[in-house]
């Protein structure tokens, strides 16, 4: 008879204790049975060897990934659930808003007195090219100071001849006439306000209006100017203009209708500013200035509204529009209803030239009555190219 195994189940070791404590299965084992020994000794060694594999390694060794795979998954899956980017985000937003914040709160406290802000510097756009200036060349100082400016007398009178013998004008309104044109130097630049300016103080000077005397006997230079806008600003008026621009003394930047304000209304010229803006393509900002215009220089021609050629005593107009300004003189309106400003521009050289042509002229020769009116006009079409103006 074949003696059976022990089957104490005491001595056995469950599936579950074998896979679970495997530290315990040799110790429940106990020495093992001679007889039978390699037989339970295999028999345990393979459930041992499987529990100790199965408990450190849930799944067989190929299904897991290398520590490369695990690194290119761990990304994967950051960028399938973003929730780190997301607050990262997050983050980076608090810090760019609580910065946005401190900047707002320097700049609001960044006037002279608090509550007040200071004017923003203009640029190139507003001052021209050479809006960072410092100083003007040596061989423009000396160029403005030894040939000054190009003046033309007797104008107004030349364009009152012309236009009684134009066919195409039905009326017209002209300024004083004792308003000088003044123009530009060749290679001087755009010192076209300084020279607008100079037309201006031409017929306070040839008047004697109320506080000439400041002026002199003479009109200022281009430096005298920027003198007495800089004192100007010193004293108050526009003041926020030295901010704006940095300072214009010595300098080729663009001066506007706020410095020719400051100029007349700080020696006691009384002077205003008015805009015209079109707020849409709609908006006749055009028409707009032509009306106020023509009603400007109704105010004085009341005693003569009947005749052709309106001549008044009126001093003429500052027409500041982008990247220019004129003086207007007059207004024209044609017999076909087209209305045209008369203007003195500051580009325009050949004034003295058309005095001197304006003598030898007859109303037969229409062409050349045109052509010596030609740069003087500026109709509407013209003006419509511009969107915005300012009058002084």
């Amino acid at each position: 008879m074949t003696p059976q195994p022990d089957h104490d189940p005491d001595r056995l070791p469950s599936r579950r204790t074998a896979i679970s404590e495997p530290d315990e299965i040799s110790a429940a084992s106990g020495p093992p049975d001679t007889a039978h020994g390699p037989r339970a000794n295999g028999q345990i060694g393979r459930q041992r060897t499987g529990s100790s594999s199965r408990s450190r390694r849930p799944f067989p060794a190929s299904l897991i990934p290398s520590r490369t795979s695990r690194l290119v998954i761990s990304k994967t899956w950051k960028r399938l659930l973003p929730g780190r980017g997301l607050r990262a985000n997050k983050a980076a937003t608090a810090r760019s808003r609580a910065k946005d914040s401190l900047q707002d709160a320097s700049t609001r406290h960044s006037g002279i007195h608090q509550g007040t802000q200071v004017p923003s510097r203009l640029g190139i756009v507003e001052l021209g090219k050479y809006a960072h200036e410092d100083e003007m060349p040596a061989w423009l100082v000396r160029l403005l100071e030894t040939k000054g400016e190009l003046r033309a007398g007797g104008v107004v009178p030349v364009l009152q001849q012309l236009l009684e013998m134009s066919t195409r004008t039905e009326y017209a309104y002209l300024c004083h006439p004792g308003v000088q044109h003044v123009a530009k130097l060749r290679k001087e630049g755009a010192f076209c306000g300084y020279r607008n300016i100079q037309v201006l103080c031409s017929h306070l000077i040839g008047t004697r209006a109320t506080g000439w005397e400041q002026l002199g006997s003479d009109i200022p230079s281009v430096f005298q100017i920027q003198d007495l806008i800089e004192t100007a600003w010193d004293r108050g008026f526009n003041a926020r203009g030295r901010a704006e621009t940095g300072g214009i003394k010595g300098t080729r930047k663009y001066i506007g209708t706020p410095e020719a304000q400051a100029f007349f209304a700080s020696m006691g010229f009384p002077c205003s500013v008015q805009a015209f803006k079109a707020s849409s393509d709609d908006d006749d900002a055009v028409g707009r200035l032509l009306c106020a215009v023509e009603r400007y220089f109704q105010q004085g021609a009341v005693d003569c509204m009947d005749r052709k050629v309106r001549c008044t005593s009126l001093p003429p107009i500052y027409l500041q529009r982008p990247n220019h300004s004129l003086t207007i003189v007059g207004l024209e309106k044609h017999k076909g209803g087209h209305v045209h400003l008369l203007v003195f521009d500051p580009e325009f050289q050949g004034s003295n030239t058309v005095v001197r042509l304006a003598g030898k002229v007859t109303p037969r020769r229409q062409s050349k009555v045109t052509r010596l009116l030609e740069p003087y006009r500026r109709s509407a079409t013209h003006l419509e190219r511009f969107k915005q103006f300012e009058v002084l």
